[in-house]
């Protein structure tokens, strides 16, 4: 178990909410998904362990199977975790999928030993069959559902068949080994529709197969391939109020949606690394196993996408308070992992690297804030807690300059950072309330004084540049300073929780339309001011302070970064994760927040 605690932002010394945006118009439809963690409770820290298969039942209570611990993972609808205690090893192995029926019941099939578990919710487990191929028995059993009925289906792997029981404990098989309709080849998922309906993921014959209840006739769609509409190893599939059918297809990396009228959508393939299941929530949302993770996603129109990465963790793509984040021109996102005492970078495929530990040489780094990179490929780290700036270039080699101090080129505990077009460098130099400046010939110079006047600052964190404009959160005056061109400075925003209003703001960022973005960290908010002066806040609780974990909302957002092709990161720290909202490159302000809840 793990509790976050709280952070100096200067020294080291689900349910869901989605996020939704102006969408781009004609935007096509597309598929996204969020990693759905960490989420830390004095219960249970979510991401521990090995998790196979995730299920929402029409209540909203999640049930995660996980098989490092051979538990379940329970969490209600108002975000409370617990623990089911998984069968003793002489009862069986929960290895695959789970399902759970109206009444708390869990079903897993345990492939090991050829039989169905069953627990009552509370840690107490029976069996269903044996190993054999008469009916109710079973040959390395792997998907299961239930209905509202009650009734349970099973895919019957090994027997190539598809078994369904009936509330009076009656079996029917359906299928044998083949290639033909109705036939199978080691199907793997199966799913029933409100009608009756079957659907089945015919692995082995990378297909997908559907019984009509009404008529009892099979139909198929479906071979194999890379293509939209074919498979490579079809695992798991979900089928939604309105017929819908979603399927795990595997070995291509990816999720593909069949709409009503056969159209098909996929994430692109490579997406996902090792999907073992797919399910879905009363909402629509997609929840996805992959590599060991849940993923929480949905189909919609683009600009609708929270994105999450990552937990509390020293690997790579898991981050300790993250802070500072910068993008480049080919999609690379940066990052500066403050409490693990290094930088990450993650690349347009979704790949993260890990740079650094902590120390005092080069690419060695101290409670890192700030990140910035420039058109060349220079990559700038504001090496914090060794009052520092760490450079390195397009081919890897690392350069320090400054040191402790309050003279030019010197700084004490610099933050923020950036480069603009030229290629000169701003320093948010927060221990000495001040910005600095370096040109290309290395001259530094410093633009500002302490206090609380205009161009005075007190603790600047974080600074962007826009359209010759200079944006610098003024964190310990609660406000947003503004430099233009001539040199002249406007102030935004002063200390409070209403809009526009703020407590120790600490990230800032401009987007291509002109709006600004403010981290409000203290009230644990995201701000956004439109081109008119209108402002709109994301997180926060009624009084305009209150921390979240669920998507959109934050707990110390700190670091913003907008992508090329308008993505808004945010790096909420206390969370220990980025999230991440498509805001376009040519459209308005976020107009709403939308909740679907899990429940």
């Amino acid at each position: 178990m793990r509790n976050n605690g709280s952070h100096s932002l200067l020294c080291v010394p689900m349910l869901l909410v989605f996020i939704l945006w102006t969408a781009v118009p004609g935007a096509a439809k597309t598929l996204s998904f969020s990693r759905a963690a960490p989420v830390n409770t004095s219960q249970y820290t979510y991401g521990v362990g090995t998790a196979k298969n995730a299920v929402v039942k029409s209540d909203g209570t999640m049930y995660i199977l996980n098989i490092t611990y051979n538990e379940i993972e329970k969490r209600d609808s108002a975000g409370n975790w617990t623990t089911i205690a998984g069968p003793d090893t002489s009862v069986g192995v929960m290895e695959n999928m789970i399902a759970v029926d109206s009444s708390g019941t869990i079903y897993s099939p345990d492939s090991t030993n050829s039989r169905i578990l069953v627990g009552d919710g509370n840690g107490n487990w029976t069996t269903i069959g044996s190993s054999g191929s008469g009916l109710g028995a079973f040959s390395t059993p792997h998907g299961v559902a239930v209905d509202d009925s009650g009734n349970i289906y099973v895919a019957d792997s090994g027997n190539n068949r598809i078994q369904v029981r009936d509330t009076s404990d009656q079996w029917t098989s359906y299928g044998s080994y083949g290639t033909s309709t109705g036939t199978f080849n080691f199907p793997c998922g199966v799913a029933v529709d409100g009608s009756g309906n079957i659907y089945v993921a015919d692995t082995s014959n990378n297909r997908i197969q559907i019984r009509d209840a009404s008529t009892g006739t099979w139909s198929k769609f479906g071979s194999a391939g890379s293509g939209t509409g074919q498979f490579y190893w079809p695992e798991s599939i979900a089928v939604d109020g309105s017929g819908n059918i979603y399927v795990s297809d595997n070995y291509n990396g990816r999720i593909q949606v069949r709409d009503t009228s056969g159209s098909w959508t996929a994430t692109a393939s490579g997406t996902f690394t090792d999907l073992s299941s797919l399910a879905l929530d009363n909402s629509g949302n997609i929840l996805v196993a992959n590599d060991g993770s849940v993923f929480v996603g949905t189909m919609a129109t683009e600009g609708v996408w929270p994105i999450l990465w990552g937990s509390t963790s020293s690997a790579a793509g898991y981050f300790s308070y993250p802070v500072g984040l910068a993008t480049d021109t080919s999609g690379n996102l940066y990052l500066a992992d403050m409490l693990n005492h290094r930088v990450q970078i993650r690349d347009a495929t979704g790949n993260w690297t890990a740079i650094g530990s902590e120390g005092n040489g080069l690419a060695e780094f101290l409670a890192p804030n700030g990140v910035a990179v420039d058109t060349a490929g220079n990559f700038y780290v504001a090496d914090t807690g060794n009052n520092r700036i760490q450079i390195r270039n397009a081919a890897g080699t690392w350069t320090s300059i400054g040191e402790n101090g309050d003279g030019l080129g010197q700084f004490y505990h610099p933050t923020g950072i950036a480069v603009d077009t030229s290629g000169n460098l701003y320093v948010a130099d927060s221990g000495n309330n001040r910005i600095q400046v370096r040109d290309t010939d290395g001259a530094w110079t410093a633009i500002t004084t302490p206090g609380s006047d205009l161009g005075s600052f007190s603790s600047p964190y974080s600074l962007t540049l826009r359209a010759g404009k200079l944006y610098v959160a003024d964190r310990y005056n609660n406000r947003v300073l503004v430099r233009d061109a001539a040199g002249n400075w406007t102030a935004i925003g002063s200390e409070g929780t209403a809009l526009g209003q703020f407590e120790s703001p600490s990230g800032v960022a401009v987007d291509a339309a002109g709006n600004l973005y403010v981290a409000d960290s203290d009230n644990n908010r995201l701000q956004v001011r439109d081109t008119s002066g209108n402002w709109t806040r994301y997180g926060g609780g009624a009084s305009g302070s209150a921390a979240g974990r669920d998507d959109g909302q934050f707990h110390t957002p700190v670091g913003l970064a907008i992508s090329k092709t308008g993505v808004l990161y945010v790096a909420d720290s206390e969370n220990n994760r980025i999230e991440a909202a498509e805001i376009g490159t040519t459209t308005a302000t976020p107009a709403a927040v939308m909740l679907l809840l899990l429940q």
